[in-house]
């Protein structure tokens, strides 16, 4: 129960792997709030985590509005008294090749998976700097490293969001606070099966042929589960990590560092 008496706000909670996040730490004691523009989908993780004998609420949020996210900090403080952790998970994806892409898709890519980082990172940060205390941890991507055919859109945004990791890190360190950032790999979510099936429509293949190559050059032989970046992510909120700022960790099976 490493966490303890710790409160987490982790947006995109509702599935995949904002979800397994969200049941890893509530699984150490944290208190979650379970953070969606999905509302449905946010109260039933919260209601999973509560069966099982932890606290957590769901909030429904828009991480691009930052009267939202005014608000949803505000429910947090309310609810179980502090902000220790802040996740930004809430994402979208874009898999349309540049030529095609149009500038609304641009926008909204952006807009949810960098501008809402800051929106939520800032309003958390004002928190916890009253407190000289916290841990944000920010949801990259594999795609934040390198370039991935038809994602203009989404590798720019979470390349983004790797370059204001680090920029949060020194402005935030005289706060005591940590920021972090997890690049997870091919993980088993339906955004995953998403873009495996416009990729594999493009190239004239099955779903099974193209993630059968993909597995071929994965070291670890496996597509990720949304609990393998809870693990991780329980490490980044927890005293473990004391010593970590600015910092990303793949968690993608090997599949960065084979070149076959």
């Amino acid at each position: 129960m490493i966490l303890k008496d710790q409160t987490v706000i982790i947006t995109g909670a509702a599935r995949g792997i904002g979800k397994g996040i969200a049941l890893t730490l509530a699984r150490e004691g944290a208190a979650i709030v379970v953070a969606d523009r999905n509302a449905e989908g946010a109260e039933h993780t919260a209601g999973e985590i509560r069966a099982a004998g932890g606290a957590a609420k769901g909030v429904a949020v828009d991480v691009t509005n930052r009267d939202d996210v005014h608000r949803l900090m505000q429910t947090a403080v309310a609810e179980f008294g502090r902000v220790d952790v802040l996740v930004n998970n809430a994402g979208v994806v874009s898999n349309t090749p540049i030529l095609d892409l149009s500038e609304p898709e641009w926008d909204l890519t952006l807009a949810v998976n960098l501008k809402g980082v800051f929106l939520c990172s800032q309003s958390a940060a004002r928190i916890m700097a009253a407190r000289r205390s916290g841990r944000i941890i920010n949801i990259s991507s594999l795609s934040g490293k390198v370039g991935a055919p038809g994602q203009a859109a989404y590798c720019a945004s979470k390349h983004a969001v790797l370059g204001l990791t680090k920029v949060m890190a020194i402005d935030l360190a005289p706060y005591g606070i940590n920021v972090n950032a997890i690049c997870p790999g091919n993980t088993e979510t339906e955004m995953m099966r998403f873009v495996f099936t416009k990729r594999a429509e493009s190239r004239g293949q099955s779903f099974d042929e193209l993630a059968e190559g993909i597995l071929a050059k994965t070291p670890l032989g496996r597509f990720g589960k949304p609990e393998d970046v809870g693990q991780v992510a329980l490490f980044l909120a927890s005293p473990a990590s004391a010593y970590m700022t600015g910092q990303s960790i793949d968690v993608d099976g090997g599949r960065s560092i084979n070149l076959s």
